[in-house]
């Protein structure tokens, strides 16, 4: 028995070993520099993120440093899959932009879970493109004025909760608090729940949230190699009946998400949130709409949605594609909006007189106003300012992805991209190019100022082109409201904790590593 054991074990690293291996000379034929892999974690940076040496977010960096700073198009493996690296900014816009039918999905994951595989992101061709013609109704500035009361109503809550920290003298987390401010306004804006997860932090809801997100103390190392088995292994995966997300969290979401959908169609009842607007969007999808383009921005992100048939078409029922798609805007909004909110304050704390001039702008819009108004937000544009230039020096995300779908000759070269293979897009270098903004290398929310023109694609937080954030207008909404709430009648202070630099944490790169602690202190 103990031999069939042992070479059943034997067989099977064999087999892994050949899987894994069966590549690694992808890139060697086709005449294209390449970061050497070994097994099984493949080339050498992603093996030091595998062993807990570099955070998640370094691995593209290390290699664009460190071996190929000079290389525009170069390969890399993880695990046993060669991807490809872009560094150039003229590439970047053709992969992104210009060329996108070229790129037009990302990495899907092909789960066991029927909402997993309806999320918005896990869509490929035709039924993303009708999904993403639907879910962009969603995010309008229309849509958002009337959701922006229920954000003012946690925002009132958040200025209560900084008062009695200013009070008390406590140094507080931001990306805790921040989680709990954007938690409470998804849960608002996007659920029909009310909650106030600043008085009652242990309330189910926020614990089945950070379940749901896997944050620190509710994910274990287990959630990780998950992640990395379906994205390898996806068809294995699926045979096995793994799921992307918690399965008790997501039970518990969509059962509160099934429920109000069903009482709303009962009663008539409606609220102008997110669920409202998924089914206004929903039953309206096979009509022709005219494109309207709030920004360039949007103009970039433009699809063809000629020919488009029923969103239902694609074979999900309506409940199917709501509940879906109402727990991916929880999914992916609540650790990045939270995670934005804490790189703000900090910077906030960091340059005290840039935070005045913050306060002062907010001060002149708002004045005695009790509640703060959509059109009030979109007035503050210092503020704009220097959300997006936390956004562009603090960079979170260094890379975009997507999916080669038909064999892709990169312009200038003899390097033919084949059907299928993943590229990386590495963006950290076009947001701090000093022929992109004034003062590149420093932090200085002039750098968005029209007069000294920024380039638009500089700008890479939210992504580019039409695989874009579809949410980023409620993510800024939520961010306003936020610091709206914390500086009206506050002033935010380093604390003894407070740290000059944030580095992410090598364990979860939702967070830093040392936290973003800071002090509140009453104005008046």
């Amino acid at each position: 028995m103990f031999l069939e054991i042992v070479l059943l074990l034997v067989s099977c690293l064999l087999y892994m070993y050949y899987v894994i291996t069966k590549q690694f000379g992808f890139f060697k034929d086709i005449g294209v520099p390449f970061s050497t892999p070994s097994f099984p974690f493949g080339s050498s940076s992603c093996k030091k993120m595998f062993l807990g040496q570099i955070p998640l977010m370094a691995v593209d960096e290390e290699m664009v440093k460190n071996e190929f700073p000079k290389e525009k198009v170069f390969g890399f493996f993880i695990l046993g899959q060669p991807n490809f690296m872009i560094n150039d900014e003229d590439l970047a816009k053709r992969v992104l932009i210009k060329d996108f039918d070229y790129f037009v999905d990302r990495r899907t994951f092909d789960t066991y879970d029927t909402f997993t595989k309806a999320f918005l992101t896990n869509l490929s061709g035709t039924e993303w493109k009708q999904m993403r013609s639907l879910m962009s109704g969603v995010f309008t500035s229309g849509k958002l004025k009337l959701m922006a009361n229920h954000i003012d109503k946690v925002g009132k809550n958040f200025e209560k909760y900084v008062s009695i920290q200013a009070r008390e003298g406590n140094e507080i987390d931001m990306k805790v608090a921040g989680g709990l401010m954007t938690l409470d306004s998804i849960a608002s804006a996007g659920f029909g729940i009310e909650v106030d997860s600043f008085a009652e932090p242990d309330n189910t809801f926020r614990k089945m949230a950070l379940t749901l997100v896997g944050a620190p103390g509710y994910r274990s190392s287990f959630e990780n190699l998950k992640i990395f088995f379906l994205a390898i292994l996806p068809k294995l995966g699926k045979f096995l009946k793994i799921t992307f997300l918690n399965k008790v969290a997501t039970s518990f979401f969509s059962d509160i998400i099934s429920k109000t959908y069903k009482r709303r169609m009962e009663t008539g009842e409606k609220r102008n949130d997110i669920i409202d607007v998924l089914v206004e969007e929903l039953k309206s999808s096979n009509k022709n709409k005219s494109q309207t383009y709030e920004s360039d921005f949007e103009k970039d992100a433009a699809i063809d949605t000629s020919g488009f048939k029923d969103i239902k078409d694609i074979g999900y029922d309506e409940e199917t594609l709501l509940i879906a798609n109402a727990l991916l805007f929880f999914f992916a909004g609540f650790e990045t909006t939270s995670t934005g909110i804490s790189i703000i304050c900090h910077k906030l704390a960091i340059f005290p007189d840039l935070q005045e001039k913050v306060y002062n702008e907010i001060n002149d819009i708002i004045g005695d106003c009790k509640d703060v108004s959509f059109e009030q937000l979109q007035e503050m544009k210092y503020m704009d300012m220097f959300i997006s230039e936390c956004c562009r020096y603090q960079t979170i995300i260094p890379a975009l992805e997507r999916k080669c779908v038909k064999d892709y000759v990169v312009p200038g070269t003899d390097i033919i991209i084949p059907k299928g293979r993943y590229v990386k897009v590495y963006t950290k270098d076009i947001s701090n190019s000093e022929d992109n903004f004034k003062r590149a290398k420093e932090f200085d929310p002039e750098n968005f100022a029209p007069e000294n023109n920024p380039n638009k694609f500089g700008m890479m937080i939210f992504g580019q082109g039409p695989r874009n954030c579809i949410g980023m207008r409620y993510a800024l909404l939520t961010i306003k409201m936020t610091i709206v709430y914390l500086l009206r009648k506050h002033r935010v202070l380093r604390s003894g904790k407070t740290t000059d630099v944030l580095v992410p944490d090598i364990k979860n790169f939702n967070v830093f590593k040392d936290g973003v602690f800071m002090k509140f202190e009453k104005r008046f």
